[in-house]
Parts: structure tokens; sequence; C-alpha cells
């Protein structure tokens, strides 16, 4: 997380790559944890026809430890 900012950011990697999820939730899953994430692939911008930031807002989250 970061400090007076209201959401948290994290990346999942399933192996062939990672994505950064954004989250609204109060807790964000442990480093080795596994995880199901639901939500909406959005991006900041789209600078040159490039999306820039490309990210999931999260919906929902399961996690196993």
């Amino acid at each position: 997380g970061i400090p007076l900012v209201p959401f948290k950011v994290y990346k999942v990697d399933d192996g062939t790559g990672e994505v950064t999820v954004i989250s609204q939730n109060s807790r964000t899953p442990t480093r080795g944890s596994r995880v199901r994430v639901k939500g909406q692939v959005d991006d900041v911008a789209v600078l040159g026809g490039q999306a820039v930031g490309l990210h999931l807002k999260e919906r929902s989250l399961s996690v196993r430890r």
C-alpha cells in the first residue's frame, strides 16, 4: 500500500507473466499466496495507440496459503 492513497496495489504472477492488481480492499495477499482474483482489465491512458498502466481492478479475491 501507499500511505494516504485509498487503494492497495499488488502483482499476480501465473508463471507466464504478471499483472498489476489495484484493490480498494483493506487486505492484500502475502508473497507466495495462491490467489484467485476477479476484476476488470483497464488502463490508465492510451498514448500513440499503446495502453499505458494496464492493470486489473479487483472485484473479488480468494486467498489460499
